[in-house]
C-alpha cells in the first residue's frame, strides 16, 4: 500500500514538533515562550520552511526576538534533527486566530441585540 504523505509532510511536522520544543524550553528570551507554532509550509526540497505562529504578544517585538535568536534555533533543530540538511526558517504570525476571534466577537454581540 501506497504512504498517503510524502516526506516532505513528514519532516515538516518533526520540524514543527521541535521547533515547539525549542522556544518553549530552550530559548532564553522570555516572550518567545509563550510562542505557539501554528502551521508549517515545508517546500518538496526541503530547503525553505515558513513556520506560521501565534502569541498574545507584541508582532513585531516577537518578530525581531525571533530573527535575532534565529541561529541558535536552528543550530539547536540541527543537533534534534537526523536530515542532511535544515532548512532556512521563516516565521509569519498567523493572522487567522485573530480573524476567527473578531468574528465570534461579532457574531456574540449580534446575538445579544
Amino acid at each position: 500500500m501506497a504512504k498517503d504523505f510524502p516526506r516532505s509532510n513528514q519532516i515538516g511536522q518533526q520540524i514543527k514538533k521541535e521547533i515547539a520544543g525549542i522556544l518553549q524550553f530552550e530559548v532564553q528570551h522570555p516572550t518567545l515562550r509563550n510562542v505557539t507554532v501554528t502551521d508549517i509550509e515545508l517546500s518538496k526540497d526541503l530547503r525553505h520552511a515558513k513556520m506560521y505562529f501565534i502569541s498574545k504578544e507584541d508582532k513585531s517585538e516577537l518578530l525581531k526576538a525571533l530573527q535575532r535568536s534565529m541561529s541558535f534555533i536552528r543550530q539547536s533543530l540541527a543537533k534534534k534533527m537526523t536530515t542532511r540538511g535544515i532548512p532556512n526558517l521563516e516565521f509569519i504570525y498567523d493572522a487567522g486566530i485573530d480573524h476567527n476571534d473578531r468574528i465570534t466577537e461579532l457574531l456574540n454581540a449580534a446575538l445579544k441585540k
